[in-house]
């Protein structure tokens, strides 16, 4: 059995060799491995990519290595087969992609990319989509269409940027543009107006062209909701108030607003309904009008019953004057203030929009048609009602220099379109007054009293300012280290008929004054001020103090830290202004640099024939001292500009300013004078003293003998 088994398995080992070798008249091939390779696309720009992709056949996988030819080629991961293209374009353009088989090394094939030049940008161009013509101005916020091409006019695909032009660092008020091209000019213009604005090819980013755009103001700066307050004088040199909100919106305004005229009968004016115009020049500087007949139309350069001068500082405040009609030769009206943008108004209960104690300061004329002022304090509960004040509750004023009076309990109701009402009773006196928030931190009020205060044939008091909330984190929580450190005052009011206008700085601490440098202008008499040696101050838990400079006496309502409200209690002077802490001195050349737009009110002669004078501006400044340049808008009742003025949409009249000259005095303090010669005819100078409240604010007096102006200096830009 085993011999049988054993010849079975040989016989079959030997049959598959016979079948081989006999039976059959054809024989079998094998087929031999192949590899391709192709780069898509097959030419590139410079730094350009290609994908490169590999097909192999026969093999027990098909996985290749890549790799290319040659110094200076480009380059290609060895597993994706991403080609990059090099930077420039080598000797010979045309490259040599090799792909190996993984599985065989000695299997490999080629590709090959070329590699071209970048499309060169020849031109980069913004259009105005308005006019659909080539533009290298735009005004806030309006948009230029812009585009990058060859030499032959081609569109080059590109990212695009934007930066200030005088420093690439500087990122604020630049705008914006999209993917696209589409650049959105900023609303306040950036430093120093110019933008620059960059086209980089996709295909390289060494590749680049630039354009110039310069941002000026415009319309748009001014949107949304604002409130505004003027005062100031009529002809017969009557007082006159006027307080109210509006929206603004594409040049054209509507609002509400009370008035408060001087005479007798004095004549008050509530909620009176206007539309409006407004244009913005390219400084900043604008025309502005209300037609308070609410069924007539008042197109810019219509018959109006109210005209302004503005300078914008930014998209939320401008400064404004009242104007007279560009179809008469005199005033009728002068008066200064100041428009703020409105916070949104908080829903549903309006009364919450005045909650928490509030310093204010009013000031007007009186009973007797003579100067007043009156500051103090009120505490709101957000909901209708004023706590009474008393010793150690908030709630008292000071009028004039007659030492503060407590409060009585009172009430106010604010309306669902932002106006208030509230009463202020200090148990002798009884004030209504209309008021418009400007935010839960502050509003803008105006006495509306027409009934007589004191006797049925008195005339009513007309008062007209701001009261500011106490940022404290509780009710009569005030230390003497609330007035502290370097500290700038301004006041303006008046002595025996004549205007008296004082702006200062000063150190504050533990009580004690130092460091005090005072100017004062008194009906055209300037002089300067010095400390007594032994000044000092004090400040109660709820907030008023008492300050004591020289020979001048004051008292304060604090707001926040050596921020407050201020009025001058000096023997025979009634006046009020405000007191806050200055921060980034001292003032140097360079301190003022840029765009500023300015205010200044006062009187335009000396004594008591002085009639009223306002007015308002725009300076650039190189930070050197010297060159300042601008325009102003004057309104004096005893003077009729003749320069008209550019860039508005109406005529109106303005002086020039050129080569204006400033200098720090003394060196190293928050002091500095200034000197503006105008186009007047004849020509004349403007000398000017400023305090430094920040970079960006002065307190600002005119020193000259034929008047007295005081005001601020903010900065545009």
């Amino acid at each position: 059995m085993r011999w049988e088994r054993l010849l079975f398995f040989c016989a079959m080992i030997a049959v598959p060799a016979i079948l081989s070798s006999c039976g059959s008249s054809s024989s079998s091939t094998t087929t031999a491995p192949t590899i391709t390779a192709s780069c898509s696309p097959a030419q590139v720009t410079v730094l350009g990519t290609s994908v490169c992709t590999a097909n192999v056949n026969g093999l027990s996988s098909t996985l290749v290595n890549w790799s290319v030819s040659g110094t200076g080629s480009g380059s290609i991961n060895m597993t994706s087969g991403m080609y990059t293209a090099p930077a420039t374009v080598p000797t010979n353009n045309v490259v040599t992609i090799t792909a190996t088989a993984q599985a065989q090394s000695t299997l490999s094939t080629t590709a090959t990319v070329t590699i071209q030049p970048p499309t060169a940008i020849n031109t980069v161009q913004c259009v105005d989509p308005s006019t659909n013509l080539a533009a290298s101005i735009v005004s806030s916020g309006n948009q230029l269409d812009c585009t990058a091409t060859t030499s032959t006019g081609a569109v080059v695909s590109v990212n695009w940027s934007v930066t200030n032009s005088n420093d690439a660092t500087v990122t604020l008020n630049t705008g914006s543009i999209s993917a696209q091209g589409v650049y959105t000019a900023p609303l306040v213009p950036p430093a120093g107006k110019t933008v620059t604005i960059t086209a980089t090819s996709q295909a390289v980013a060494t590749e680049t062209k630039t354009v110039m755009i310069t941002v000026n103001f415009g319309d748009k700066v001014l949107s949304g909701s604002y409130a505004f307050s003027t005062s100031g004088r009529l002809p017969t040199k009557v007082f006159w108030g006027r307080v109210g909100s509006f929206t603004a919106g594409g040049g054209a305004l509507t609002g509400f607003e009370d008035t408060n005229q001087g005479g007798s009968p004095n004549t008050v004016s509530t909620q009176r309904k206007f539309t409006g115009s407004y244009s913005i020049g390219a400084d900043g500087r604008g025309s502005m009008q209300f037609c308070e007949d609410p069924g007539t139309a008042c197109p810019l350069g219509s018959p109006a019953t109210a005209y302004f001068r503005i300078v914008v500082i930014s998209q939320s405040q401008a400064q404004i004057i009242e104007f007279s009609s560009p179809a008469t030769t005199s005033a009728t009206t002068i008066a200064g203030g100041e428009m703020i943008s409105q916070a949104p108004l908080v829903f549903p209960n309006y009364n919450g929009n005045l909650s928490g104690t509030y310093s204010f300061n009013f000031s007007g004329v009186s009973t007797g048609a003579t100067e007043e002022s009156i500051a103090g304090e009120f505490k709101a509960d957000g909901f209708g009602n004023i706590s009474a004040g008393g010793p150690a509750a908030p709630g008292e004023m000071d009028i004039d220099a007659g030492g503060p009076a407590a409060l009585a309990a009172t009430s106010y109701s604010i309306s669902s379109n932002g106006r208030g009402t509230i009463t202020l009773n200090n148990g002798s006196q009884s004030l209504l007054f209309s008021f418009y928030p400007i935010s839960a931190s502050r509003a803008k009020f105006i006495e509306i009293d027409t009934a007589a205060v004191a006797t049925p044939t008195t005339p009513a008091t007309i008062l007209v300012g701001d009261a500011f909330k106490q940022q404290t984190s509780s009710t009569c929580g005030w230390a003497l280290n609330a007035l502290s450190g370097p500290t700038v005052l301004e006041t303006t009011g008046a002595s025996s008929g004549v205007v008296v206008q004082d702006v200062g700085g000063f150190t504050a601490s533990n009580g004690a004054v130092s460091a005090v440098s005072m100017d004062q202008n008194s009906g055209g008499a300037y002089t300067q001020l010095t400390g007594s040696g032994s000044d000092n101050y004090t400040l109660d838990a709820c907030g008023r103090g008492t300050l004591s400079i020289g020979s001048h006496a004051y008292v304060y309502y604090i707001i926040s830290t050596s921020d407050a409200v201020l009025q001058e209690t000096t023997s025979g002077v009634i006046a009020h202004g405000l007191l806050v802490p200055s921060q980034g001195g001292p003032f140097v050349d360079g301190t003022l640099t840029g765009s500023y737009a300015f205010r200044l009110g006062g009187t335009d002669a000396a004594g008591t024939a002085g009639q009223r004078e306002d007015f308002l501006g725009q300076v650039t400044s190189s930070g050197s001292g010297t060159g300042l340049a601008g325009n102003l808008d004057l309104n004096d009742f005893g003077t009729t500009p003749t320069h008209t003025c550019p860039n508005f949409a109406v005529t109106e009249t303005c002086v020039a300013i050129a080569n204006g000259t400033y200098l720090a005095m003394p060196a190293g303090s928050l002091r500095a004078t200034m000197s503006l010669p105008l186009s007047t005819t004849p020509a004349s100078t403007r000398n000017l003293v400023l305090y430094m409240v920040s970079p960006t604010l002065f307190f600002v007096l005119d020193t000259d003998s034929t008047g007295t102006a005081i005001g601020a200096i903010n900065n545009q830009f």
